[in-house]
Formats: C-alpha cells, structure tokens, sequence
C-alpha cells in the first residue's frame, strides 16, 4: 500500500511528521519529491491533456454537393450580399 508522509530532514536524518503504520525492521522505498515539485505534480493533474484530433481528408464533391442541396430554392448568396449592401447597416 502506498502512503505520502511528510518528513523533515534534520541532523542527515529524515524526521516523519505523519504516523507510518510499519514493522519494525520493514524495508521500505523513500521517493523524495521537493513541495515544488509536489504542487506542480498536483497542477499537472488538475489539467485536462488536450489530444487533438487526426485531421481527415475533405471530399470537396461531396461538401459541394451538400452545399448545392442545402441552397436549393434559395437565392444565390450574391444576391443576399448585394442586398445587404444596398439596404445598409
């Protein structure tokens, strides 16, 4: 089971300032991460990872053919233009 302990380093020993439920003579592994490191650990995980998605290749027939569905029965978007312009802002 994996524990944080916070510890002090003191007089070349490690002082634990949190309870450790351990046997005597258990070997343990120490990793020792700076509060520096712990807070920028504790950021990183708090970002969302942003993995863009493969670019696809575009069927220009196909979105023209969209395109000319969709504008069927409708005046041609010069012609709105060209509206607009003359009626003003």
């Amino acid at each position: 089971m994996a524990q944080a302990v916070r510890a002090v380093y003191e007089q070349g020993q490690l002082r634990l300032l949190d309870s450790v439920n351990l046997i005597e003579g258990q070997e343990i592994h120490v990793m020792l991460i700076s509060e520096r490191e712990r807070a920028r650990a504790v950021l990183d995980d708090l970002l969302a990872q942003y993995e863009p998605e493969p670019i696809q290749d575009i069927d220009k027939t196909k979105l023209l053919a969209e395109i000319d569905a969709a504008m069927q029965g409708k005046p041609p978007i010069s012609d709105a233009i060209i509206e607009e312009r003359r009626e003003g802002p």
